[in-house]
């Protein structure tokens, strides 16, 4: 008996640890990638109460790495279940101090209210002389017991409204193996200023974004269905400077 109790000692901690930690919401998505844009756009995340009780949910950003132009109040705006948010007195993110302020919303989970509701950002970057892919990344933490969080990551591409010059593209790219299974490495001219690259499927939806370096890019094409698709490699600016077609099997 002196033996087991403090097994089960241990048992009960570990479980009333478990407990604590307990899943209380869910997020559809933990990175939400945004199809390249010019002006505007309005990505869209859902969080679902999953308990049979209101959730008080505290959010704030943690970190992004947007340019100071994404960052005015008429740019950047971000919406919970009970209201929207401007970055105006950089409530949202402050880029001197990197850091963001805490916003708290109800998440209902009753016959009068949706379980379900959004959670997005608004993006009005028609001023921004900024193009390219950035990212913003939001903490959110069920404050009823304060143990549950999650991480949801919006990545953003803007294009330019207006190319001043046709890019020079890449004058080779290779692609392999193509037909392409777990993986599909992209080799390009390390002078192209290659940044990023994009998949996208015939219809053109963007399946996936990478931020790249070098010379090179080794793709991770496990959560990609199978079928023809599409690279396209961006410089810094946003332009692109190559289509490869590929079949992911």
């Amino acid at each position: 008996m002196k033996k087991l109790l403090p097994a089960l000692i241990g048992l009960f901690s570990l479980l009333s640890g478990f407990m604590l930690d307990a899943q209380t919401f869910t997020v559809p998505y933990d990175t939400v990638i945004v199809p390249p844009f010019s002006n505007s756009a309005a990505p869209t995340d859902n969080i679902t109460n999953i308990t049979g009780n209101n959730l008080t949910i505290r959010w704030h950003v943690i970190a992004t790495d947007f340019p100071a132009d994404w960052l005015t109040a008429s740019a950047f705006g971000i919406c919970d279940a009970q209201t929207c948010r401007d970055n105006g007195t950089n409530g949202l993110w402050n880029l001197s101090t990197t850091s963001g302020s805490f916003y708290n919303a109800t998440y209902y989970a009753n016959a009068a209210h949706d379980s379900t509701m959004l959670f997005d950002l608004t993006l009005n970057l028609m001023t921004s002389t900024n193009p390219g892919t950035h990212y913003v990344t939001i903490n959110l933490t069920d404050m009823g017991t304060g143990n549950y969080s999650k991480n949801i990551t919006f990545l953003i591409t803007k294009i330019p409204t207006s190319v001043p010059s046709v890019p020079t593209g890449v004058s080779e790219v290779v692609l392999y193996p193509n037909p392409a299974h777990d993986e599909l490495n992209v080799v390009f001219d390390a002078n192209s200023d290659v940044k990023n690259i994009a998949i996208y499927n015939i219809i053109g939806k963007v399946m996936a974004v990478y931020k790249v370096s070098g010379s090179s890019a080794n793709l991770n094409m496990e959560n990609i269905p199978s079928g023809i698709y599409f690279v396209r490699l961006y410089n810094s600016n946003g332009n692109i400077l190559s289509t490869k077609k590929f079949t992911k099997q």
